[in-house]
Formats: C-alpha cells, structure tokens, sequence
C-alpha cells in the first residue's frame, strides 16, 4: 500500500512541475500574443481574429482528440504528440509574421493556431487521466494546490517577458525580445513534455466504443452537466466580448509600456495565486455551485470598473480584485466538470465542453473585433459632448451587461452533483474565513 501510494504521490508531484512549465510558457509567450499582434499593427478587428480564430480550431481538435483515444486506447502517447508538436509550434508562429511582414497578421492567426490545435489535442487525454489519479475528496485540494503553483510561474514568465521586452523597447529592437520571449516560451513547454513523459498512466478501460456527438447530445442533453456547459459557454462569450481588447486598451489608448502592462496583467496572477487554495478548500467543503454563485455575481463588475479610472495604481487594484474572483470561477469550473460525469465519460464530455467554450470564445471575440471600430470616441448627454479615452469602453460596459444576463438566467438551473455542507456567508466570512484559507 504504501509503494502504491508514493507511486500516486510521485504522479501528482509530475503533474504539478508539468503545470508550472506548461505555465511558464503562457506568461513569457501566450500572454504577449496581443503586444505581438500590435506590435505587427494588427487593427482592433484583427486581435479580434488572432484570438478568435486559433481557440475556435484548437477547440474542435478536441473532438478529433476523442476520436483518436478511441482507436489508441493510451492516454499518454497522445498528450505527448500534442504537447510536443505544441512546444515546436512556436517556431513559425513566431518566424513567419518577422520573416513576412506584408502577411504578418494571417501568418500570425495560422501559427497560433497551430499552436492552440496542438495544444488541445492533448487537453481531452490529460484531463482523462488526471481525473482518475486524484482521489476524489482531495481533488479541491489538489488542484488549488496546482494551480496555486501554475499561477506563480505564470506570473514569473510573465515578469521575466515583461522585462525583455521593456529592456529590448529601451533599445529600438522590440522584435528582438519577442524572439528571446517565444524561444523561452518553446523550451518551457519541452521541459513540461519532460515531466509528462515521467507520469505513470492508470490502466485505460473506458474508451472501447466510438465516440458520437449525436450519441452524446442524446444523452446529456437534459443533464446538469449540459445546462452547466450551455452557462460556460455563455460566460465565455460575455467574457470575450471585451478581454483580448484591455491589452489593446492599455498599449494604445493609455500607452502603458510594456512595463506597465506586465505589472497589471501579473497582478492578477498573483492574485489568483494567493487565493487558490482558499477557493479550494472552499469548493471541498461547500461545493463548486456555491463558488460559480459567488465568482459568478462579481464577474459582471470586473471590466465595469474599468470605466471608472485610467490611472495605473487604481487599475492594479482593479487587477487585485478580478484576481480573486477569477480565481474561483476557474477552479471550481475545472472541478464541476471531474466532479459531473463518470470516468468513461470525462474526455469526451471535457471535448464537448472544449468546443462548445470555443464557439463562445470565437464568436465573443469576433463580435467584439467588429463592434470595436463602430463605436464613436465621443457621446452627447444633455447638449453636452463628452470625449471618451477609447471607444473600447463600450466593449467593457457591453461585456459586464452580458455576464449578468447570462448569470440571471442560467445559474439557478446549475445543480451541486455531490453533497456538501451548507453554505453560510456570515460563519464563512466572520467565523471560519481564516480556517478555510489555511492548508489541510
């Protein structure tokens, strides 16, 4: 017992070094696509395709995923193919745009695609398989723990960029430190393969018949989990309508450096840093509905809040607070889902849920790349002309609207799937506050 339970325990160590590689890269790499695609002179619109487009294919890949874990019955050669070819992927995302600069935005979106496709080709086996190596009570813990971890490195590469850049832009040569920054990005991810090729893969008994999306609307479609997946998407969309545009916001309109953009986009990773675990141990105890209830209503306040302010300080308390509350929408939605359905059926409903938060992410963006160039710079109150400092806030103000309308209407319909203690906000935030924030 006690061999199989340092085995176990060797895994989940792997699987957290792996997180923090895997989250290495998206600081130094992922979260400066946008700074990349600007500094391209990629338009309102197109940001809106660079980060539309890419989700939506690496979204869909996700089904191909299943597909292909049903004739190989391993998890583990595909999460290794994908992370792999995801790691080389940086290449010509980064080369082709440089190298071709009269087509640098389209070679941009087909990199990054590439990129996401990869990326997701692993995501349905490595949730498959994490789901059966954390026991079930420990897997708030765990995963609180984990991201905790993936928040810091993330936050790390996203300051180790962040200071190449800023050194690099000193310098006249930005194209440079975004080549340093993409390379560093590569070989994080080729030491997070490292990891996962040193992770034991459980015995795989749960993909003998082929998988069917007709087959699967059939039986979820009046589940918890569906109804669950339909507020995801939906949130994803509201969400998208305004996201990939604050980076847009703060180096052109507020032409923050990438100094200051680095410190506002890794306040917010640190902030999901310090509170992970106390999401974690919060979603054990009361359950993953009570924190979507929770993260849910203040998710509406978070780009609202923008329109109050352009100062740098105030916006990094802004950054605090949306820390916090992204924090738990994004751990007790990765819980809900290993919580929700069976072992068999995780990857496949993990796809479904993939591409179904594709289409959000997809049609949010766009949508918001098309609104960002109608929106007029100024509006007329009362005979009186105010000058806005970017027609974005219109995007800001339409996302929080969005979030709200969707919260109203399909939370209540969300049912807990497993039985937990009753939530109460004044022993909760009065009591036990401190107690639950503490490690167990």
């Amino acid at each position: 017992m006690r061999e199989k339970d340092s085995s176990l325990e060797t895994n989940l160590t792997y699987g957290i070094k792996d997180g923090a590689f895997y989250s290495m890269m998206v600081g130094a790499g992922e979260s400066y696509l946008i700074p990349f695609a600007l500094f391209l002179k990629a338009s309102s619109a197109q940001v809106g395709y660079i980060v539309s487009v890419p989700q939506l294919a690496g979204a869909f890949f996700q089904i191909l995923s299943v597909y292909l874990l049903s004739s190989l019955h391993t998890r583990k050669q595909l999460i290794l193919t994908g992370v792999g070819l995801q790691a080389v992927a940086w290449i010509p995302l980064l080369c082709l745009p440089l190298l071709i600069p009269g087509e640098a935005v389209l070679f941009l979106i087909l990199g990054a695609s590439l990129y996401f496709i990869f990326g997701n080709l692993a995501s349905p086996p490595w949730n498959s398989m994490m789901g059966d190596l954390v026991p079930y009570g420990q897997r708030g813990n765990y995963f609180g723990r984990r991201t905790r971890v993936m928040s810091l490195s993330a936050f790390t590469g996203l300051c180790l960029a962040g200071f190449i850049l800023n050194y690099y832009q000193q310098t006249s040569n930005p194209a440079a430190g975004f080549v340093l920054i993409f390379i560093l990005a590569a070989l994080f991810r080729g030491v997070s393969f490292l990891f996962l090729k040193k992770m034991d893969e459980p015995p795989l008994d749960s993909f003998r018949e082929k998988f069917y999306l007709t087959e699967f609307y059939r039986q979820f479609k009046k589940s918890n989990f569906f109804r669950f997946v339909i507020y995801s998407s939906l949130i994803s969309f509201s969400v998208q309508v305004s996201a990939p545009f604050f980076a847009v916001y703060m180096l052109h309109d507020l032409h923050f450096s990438y100094l200051q953009y680095m410190s506002v986009s890794g306040t917010a990773v640190l902030s999901q840093y310090l509170t992970y675990l106390y999401w974690g141990n919060f979603s054990d105890r009361f359950g993953n509905r009570m924190v979507l209830k929770i993260t849910g209503l203040l998710l509406p306040a978070l780009p609202i809040l923008w329109l109050f302010t352009t100062n740098f300080y105030f916006i990094l308390m802004i950054q605090v607070f949306s820390g916090f509350v992204w924090a738990g929408f994004s751990l007790s939605v990765a819980i809900f889902i290993f919580d929700a359905v069976s072992p068999e059926k995780r990857a496949p409903c993990i796809a479904v849920y993939s591409t179904l938060n594709g289409l959000g992410i997809f049609f949010g963006a766009l949508t918001g790349g098309l609104f960002a160039s109608l929106f007029p710079s100024s509006i007329m109150l009362f005979h009186t002309t105010y000058h806005l400092t970017s027609n974005l806030m219109f995007l800001f103000l339409i996302s929080g609207t969005l979030r709200l309308l969707v919260y109203l209407t399909f939370l209540p319909g969300i049912q807990e799937v497993r039985e937990v203690e009753a939530f109460s906000f004044r022993r909760a935030f009065y009591k036990n506050l401190w107690s639950m924030a503490s490690p167990k």
